[in-house]
């Protein structure tokens, strides 16, 4: 490896080697403040460590990373999503009591294995990538063993995500056969000279199957619901932002590195798939009462919403894609944060109920709440409004005109269940709420709200950022 090499690799490196320098600390002496503070500073390095590679950029480390403007803006969320989910996962396991250090070990091999997905562009470090987050997501939706439902959705989402790794390493397998690479670019020039044979329309419907699982998809979005009841608030929080956002991350760079959007079998089935998502993730959220279910329902829609960025074939697609990402990130964490600073010991405070009468006890958090379910109902002057009008106008240009009018249409769906997670707040309650919640816990709260307001009324500043840096090399 060249000195440029390593170079380009100490964001992963940082990552990497937070969890063994945690794992000989606390052989020594466990101390939970010091592991969380250490957590803060290398997720913070980390993502300083990118200013360091962005200057070299394009740069590949042949033949398993790729570092581009894509990769680096990913990684750049990817760590900024961590530093907030650490500072939840701090405050809400200060109420569960025993040792809670090993957590953090997890939560740096889940981020390494989302980093090394954002920076695949061969299928095994795609593999690697992706195990090394699936497996350590499965400790972490278990982690509180004290509480049955946590152990069952480890359990569901264990089996479940066992089964797509089988089904995309099936479909890697077929695609290797017939083309006999592993390289991303280079399957794309093979099907340019042999095009779309039955062999590879089979790997690449294997490879569908595997990523619908982990994204959530329509028809593979059954184990959603469970998994995100079940685990921990914060780690629900991982699951929907970062997990989902490198896996997408992923999928976007093989599909446009293979030109997926020219091939109409491709089209048409991503097509009734993005739809599907779209009106089941809604019209299932219509009568939840659990919040942590109706947010796993909302995601399953908001996951259709991006796959219209895939048929795009155009850098304005992969523009919309990450714009989208970044927003949904921050909304969604605002959302989880407030379950994780609301919960107590024994239960996640994860049912409508749970939020009743909360403007009237504590406005500062129903402020936090209703803002973040604003931009995720696509409000205008919230960052999900403009995230939304990009991903519309993205697919306007591209002539997706079914995909277009159905993210309009579900977006006018899901106002009703947003908007009802307001009322509750709204109403009048005798419920008390005694929360004593960190400066740290403010100061993060503060950001999101900053984040979702600065990006809905001032959005140039990102999408200038995108516009020069969102190409994938």
């Amino acid at each position: 490896m060249t000195r440029l090499d390593f170079l380009c690799l100490t964001p992963l490196m940082i990552v990497a080697s937070a969890p063994i320098i945690i794992m000989l600390t606390i052989t020594l002496s466990r101390n939970y403040k010091v592991v969380y503070g250490f957590s803060l500073f290398m997720f913070l390095a980390a993502f300083l460590s990118l200013f360091i590679v962005l200057p070299n950029t394009p740069y590949r480390i042949a033949p398993l990373f790729i570092f581009d403007n894509f990769s680096i803006l990913l990684l750049g969320a990817i760590y900024c999503a961590s530093f907030i989910i650490t500072v939840l996962s701090y405050i809400y396991l200060n109420h569960q009591g025993g040792e809670r250090e090993e957590y953090f070990i997890i939560l740096f091999v889940a981020t390494l294995g989302a980093s090394v997905l954002v920076t695949a562009n061969h299928f095994i470090s795609f593999f690697l990538g992706l195990e090394t987050l699936s497996i350590s997501l499965y400790v972490l939706v278990a982690y509180l063993k004290n509480r049955n439902y946590c152990i069952e959705a480890g359990v569901k989402f264990l089996v479940i995500a066992s089964v797509a790794t089988a089904f995309l390493l099936f479909g890697m397998g077929l695609i290797y056969a017939s083309t006999g690479t592993m390289d991303f670019k280079e399957i794309g020039v093979s099907l340019t000279s042999s095009g779309l044979t039955p062999l590879l329309v089979a790997g690449f419907g294997m490879m569908l199957v595997g990523i619908g699982f982990k994204l959530a998809l329509v028809p593979f979005h059954m184990w959603t619901p469970d998994v995100y009841q079940g685990a921990p608030a914060p780690v629900t929080g991982f699951i929907a932002t970062i997990s989902k956002g490198a896996v997408l991350a992923i999928a976007i760079r093989f599909f446009f590195d293979v030109h997926g959007y020219q091939y109409t079998a491709l089209v048409i089935i991503i097509t009734i798939i993005s739809v599907l998502s779209m009106f089941t993730g809604n019209l299932l959220a219509l009568k939840q009462t659990n919040l942590k279910r109706l947010l796993a329902y909302s995601s399953i829609a908001h996951l259709g919403y991006l796959l219209i960025t895939l048929l795009t074939g155009t850098s304005y697609g992969i523009q919309a894609a990450v714009f989208y990402l970044v927003s949904y990130m921050i909304t969604t964490l605002g959302a989880f944060g407030v379950i994780s600073i609301l919960s107590i010991c024994e239960r996640d405070a994860e049912d409508l109920e749970d939020l009743k009468g909360l403007f009237w006890k504590n406005p500062w958090i129903a402020i936090v709440m209703s803002l973040t379910v604003l931009s995720l109902a696509g409000i205008p002057l919230t960052a999900g409004f403009i995230a939304k009008f990009y991903l519309v106008l993205a697919g306007l240009k591209s002539g997706l005109w079914v995909l277009a009018i159905s993210l309009i249409l579900n977006t006018v769906i899901s106002l009703y269940y947003y908007l009802r997670v307001i009322k509750t707040m709204f109403t009048v309650s005798e419920k008390d709420y005694k929360l004593n919640i960190s400066f740290t816990g403010n100061l993060v709260l503060v950001i999101i709200v900053i984040g979702i307001l600065f990006l809905g009324i001032l959005p140039s500043f990102l999408t200038e950022i995108i516009s020069g840096f969102s190409t994938i090399n």
